[in-house]
């Protein structure tokens, strides 16, 4: 029986079987069974219903995800009608930038004055895809994120993928952290915004509120902080330069890192070429340009318009509010004159220098260098010094390098360069002026110089002004104070304020905060009243003692400056030599309450309290009320509202305020001989024939009375008065042209005694002086015009012979005996004419006020012993 076949003896003979060399060959595949193919569709199935499960799993979170990140985001409806923060630009009568308000600067640009290449300029630098892309970049985005998630953990700033619209959502929109979080609600913003708004409007959102550094924000600030320009005069380099600073502003600043600023700007020069905003031609050209940023002028200041800064500032805030006023963008203009107001406060500051060398003491130094670095580096120890408010132009901190007992040698430094010293010498004689004050008074001369300088002393040095003996001034800042106010009285615009020395060192404004007694600067409001009651200029008052008991049982005796008594004296001479005993004579034959009511009606207090004191200056007021009453003399009798602001503007042009109509009703005729009718508002005071009067006897207080000091070398016609009070606190001197009225205040902050025989043409006289010199150069000489039926007499008193005027039915010498006579012959009774028809509610009558009750109670800052005095 044959053996089996076995598996190995079948698959050797398989094997026997293939023909030698060939390729083995592959059994053939069965065919596939129904299960097989059913098994098989059912997995195709599964794998794409696993996709689509994936892909809507997928959809599902990114859903989740983009309802997850989009709750809470803010409207992007608020970008329509979004208004940028705005400052407010203040600026003088010339168009010059004196101010800025505000926290940002920033100057709102609409899309139509962007000049095309600035905007190009932001386009290729960061976003070229701008005017095409959703508001998004996607392949930036995905590069972006492959590029941080290699940077994980490394603690570098994730890279940016921003598009402008991006940039807009995260200005205005957004925060500025920096997370994936918040990039993905900037692209879901930045998709909305683009839907919602035009790409010109975002644009324009962009291009001004971006921060360039240097405290601009927006493009138009920036060109001019860095170049001091407009857009429209940029150059391809300087747009270039400012494209470049987006990325990082101070980083790129040209001012701090002028190599990396320049390789920034050629690379978006290089950008701009590329996408064919410029060609290579000017491409060559702009790279060639070098960097060389203008820093801009800015605010330039104007010295000591600071008081009146602020002064438009509280009247801004009191007419628009706080924010709109630090925020709107309003454009200010103002009737300061800059080149006025430098001579003002050179004026005053002057005169308060040389005051003070003549009755003040040195305070003592500014600091002290320790000795080891006077020794060592003395210009670099001072060079680390602050420079003190207040400090004058001219001046220098200069250091006591070594003394001897004639002279002390000092050293300074020209400019900011510590390399740039300079020496001078201060004499022994330089430094008498500040001796130390012994029982108020100044001590005995000084023996040695190490009497008051030791070395290490660092001390205010003048070098241009050479002394006795030495090449430099020693100087301080005065403790007295002063202020000064100039306006136009037809317009009431302000042209200059000097609110005392250094707005930086104290914003109280003085000019028209600080409450002081105005003494004899109020008299001829006293002789107004007489004026409108009829009185004469040259009618004759008795200066001789007055008395009065008051109802508080005090008997009030004042006197003259002089402590005399002339006698009979004509009403024109008691103004001119400001005589109190003749002036109170007059004010008791015209009612004391007529008095009080032009006090009133001119502004010059509120309440006049019905004192006799007061009509001679024992009262409060300002400057300002002051020169705003004399302002209404100057223009006859009509009020006159003092102005700083002449119009205020919107961003787009509207005019929020404009200054009172100064419109003129007969400009056009052409008569030579027709004065002008001006069209200006405020009621009429007072009579024109009165007021005139009273200005023909204040041009006699310039010419020969108390105010001589104040017009030295103007020649031409000036009214004023004079105003000091009886112990000396306070110096007056208000006068006027027909174009012009000044007032100047002089006196320090807690009154105290100024010195003997300082008066208010003494101390204040020269500071008006100089600087009406100043003001009045190539003004025309204009004499105060007569008012029709009034005559003009020359009459005497002595050897004094002045031109005074008289109304119709008035003649010299007619009125010989005013004072002189307890009745009343001249019938002064009735009412006070205020050139309107329109009669005083204040009757004259002595008679009905008995002796001793013309009083009210006084303010506690009145007393009754005082009054003006010269």
């Amino acid at each position: 029986m044959p053996r089996p076949l076995k598996a190995g003896d079948r698959l050797a003979k398989d094997k026997s079987r293939r023909p030698q060399g060939s390729a083995s060959t592959k059994r053939p595949r069965k065919p596939r069974t129904g299960l097989a193919r059913v098994a098989g569709g059912v997995l195709v199935r599964g794998l794409y219903r696993l996709a689509l499960l994936g892909v809507v799993g997928g959809l599902l979170v990114g859903g989740g995800l983009f309802l997850y990140f989009s709750s809470g985001l803010p409207s992007v409806a608020k970008l329509r009608h979004y208004e940028p923060p705005l400052e407010t630009r203040i600026y003088a009568d010339n168009f010059r930038l004196i101010a800025a308000l505000g926290t940002q600067h920033r100057i709102y640009v609409p899309y139509d004055r962007i000049p095309h290449l600035v905007a190009s300029a932001f386009i290729s630098a960061e976003d070229r895809n701008f005017w095409t892309e959703p508001g998004i970049d996607p392949l930036a985005i995905v590069r972006a994120g492959l590029v941080d998630m290699t940077r994980l953990g490394s603690h570098e700033r994730p890279l940016g993928a921003s598009t402008i619209t991006m940039q807009v959502v995260k200005n205005m929109l957004l925060d500025n952290r920096i997370d994936f979080a918040r990039k993905i609600k900037e692209a879901i913003l930045a998709l909305r915004v683009n839907r919602a708004m035009s790409k010109r409007r975002i644009l324009t959102l962009y291009l001004n509120e971006i921060y360039l550094g240097q405290n601009a924000w927006g493009v138009a600030a920036a060109a001019e902080a860095y170049f001091d320009k407009p857009l429209s005069r940029l150059t391809i380099a300087e747009a270039a330069t400012l494209g470049g600073l987006p990325k990082a502003p101070t980083n790129y600043n040209p001012f701090l890192h002028p190599k990396r600023a320049l390789d920034r700007r050629n690379w978006v020069i290089g950008r701009m070429r590329d996408d064919g905003v410029i060609t290579d031609t000017e491409a060559k050209q702009a790279l060639a340009s070098p960097l060389l940023p203008k820093a801009a002028a800015g605010t330039r200041p104007v010295p000591g318009a600071g008081y009146f800064i602020n002064a438009v500032e509280a009247q801004l805030v009191q007419m628009f509010g706080q924010k709109t006023t630090m925020e709107g963008g309003l454009i200010v203009r103002t009737s300061l004159n800059p080149r006025l107001q430098t001579a003002a406060m050179d004026a005053m500051r002057d005169r308060l220098e040389a005051y003070d060398h003549e009755f003040g003491f040195y305070h003592g130094p500014v600091t002290r260098l320790d000795l080891a670095d006077l020794a060592a580096d003395w210009p670099a120890a001072l060079a680390k010094q602050a420079t003190p408010a207040g400090l004058r132009r001219r001046w220098r901190l200069g250091v006591v390098v070594s003394e001897t007992p004639t002279m002390a040698h000092i050293g300074w430094i020209q400019g900011d360069n510590p390399a740039a010293t300079r020496a001078g010498t201060l004499s022994l004689a330089a430094l008498q002026w500040g001796r130390p004050m012994i029982h108020g008074a100044p001590g005995p001369m000084l023996r040695a110089v190490d009497q008051m300088l030791k070395p290490g002393d660092v001390i205010m040095i003048d070098p241009h002004k050479p002394t006795k003996g030495g090449t430099v001034s020693l100087e301080q800042i005065p403790h007295v104070e002063g202020s000064m106010l100039s306006l136009d009285p037809e317009t009431g615009r302000v042209s200059i304020m000097v609110g005392g020395w250094s707005n930086r060192m104290s914003p109280y404004n003085r000019a028209t905060q600080a409450h002081r007694q105005p003494g004899s600067s109020v008299k001829p409001f006293d002789y107004l009243t007489a004026m409108q009651a009829g009185v004469q200029p040259d009618a004759t008052i008795l200066d001789a003692p007055f008395t009065q008991r008051l109802a508080d049982g005090q008997l009030y005796r004042p006197g003259d400056y002089e402590m005399n008594f002339l006698g009979p004296v004509p009403v024109f001479y008691a103004l001119e030599q400001s005589l109190n005993l003749a002036t109170l004579h007059l004010v008791r034959r015209v009612g004391l309450a007529n008095v009080a009511a032009n006090f009133e009606k001119f502004r010059i207090v509120h309440h006049m309290p019905l004192i006799y004191p007061a009509a001679i200056g024992a009262l409060d007021t300002t400057l300002w009320r002051m020169v705003r009453g004399y302002a209404a003399l100057d223009e006859y009798g009509r009020q006159v509202e003092p102005s700083l602001i002449d119009s205020v503007t919107a961003p787009d042009g509207h005019i929020l305020y404009q200054a009172p109509d100064q419109s003129c009703a007969n400009c056009m005729d052409g008569s030579a001989d027709q004065l002008p009718v001006l069209n200006r508002p405020g009621a009429q005071l007072a009579d024109p024939d009165s007021v005139y009067q009273v200005i023909m006897m204040m041009r006699n207080v310039t010419e020969h009375g108390t105010g001589v000091p104040a017009v030295l070398g103007l020649k031409r016609p000036i009214a004023g008065k004079t105003g000091t009070t009886n112990n000396f606190n306070d110096a007056w001197f208000i006068g006027f042209i027909p174009q012009m009225v000044t007032g100047c205040w002089i006196g320090y902050d807690t009154p105290r005694d100024l010195g003997t025989n300082q008066t208010g043409g003494n101390v204040c006289g020269p500071a008006w002086n100089q600087f009406m010199k100043v003001a009045l150069k190539g003004q025309p000489v204009i004499n105060f015009p007569t008012p029709a039926g009034m005559t003009l007499a020359q009459v005497s008193y002595g050897s004094q012979t002045v031109t005074e005027a008289f109304k119709p039915g008035q003649a010299p010498g007619a009125q010989s005996n005013l004072g002189l006579v307890a009745d009343n012959p001249l019938g002064l009774g009735g009412a006070l004419s205020n050139g309107n028809g329109q009669n005083t509610q204040h009757d004259f009558n002595p008679a009905s006020v008995p002796s001793g009750t013309e009083q009210s109670v006084p303010p506690p800052s009145v007393d009754k012993s005082l009054g003006g005095l010269y």
